[in-house]
């Protein structure tokens, strides 16, 4: 089908499209972002009410194996503010990596939005990278 999926911008840290009408925007939160950088960032997320990627945040809320850190806090007062909820109801991790031995594991790629959405079929899948692929049907 033509004109299903459009670009809408596109950067090195973020790619809007519109998917059959909807704003959907894929992002990258480096962890280099920080303090007055990191808010100003999130605050720039306001053209589409459906956010998914890898935002490198620690928050109990959606992370409960590790810690909060100061991204975390402010990314929850953030979704907060912005009327953002966690989308999906996958709570496993979503990213694993063995140091020294151990397995270190924690969830933070996240899909966020205004408003409910119905999710459906959900899956997870670890591909050639230390994310795990979430797959889900939504309404």
């Amino acid at each position: 089908m033509d004109g299903v999926v459009k670009v809408i911008r596109e950067d090195k840290r973020l790619a809007l499209v519109d998917v059959w009408g909807h704003k959907l925007e894929g992002i990258y939160a480096d962890g280099k972002l920080s303090g007055g950088r990191w808010r100003q960032w999130l605050e720039g997320l306001n053209e589409a009410d459906c956010l998914v990627g890898d935002w490198n945040a620690h928050n109990q809320t959606w992370d409960p194996l590790n810690e909060d850190d100061t991204r975390g806090k402010e990314m929850e007062e953030w979704m907060v503010e912005k009327g953002f909820e966690i989308g999906e109801e996958y709570d496993g991790p979503t990213w694993e990596r063995m140091v020294n031995g151990r397995r270190q594991q924690s969830r933070i790629d996240l899909f966020i939005s205004r408003g409910p959405k119905n999710w459906q079929n959900i899956t997870s899948d670890k591909f050639l990278s230390d994310h795990w692929a979430i797959m889900a049907e939504i309404d």
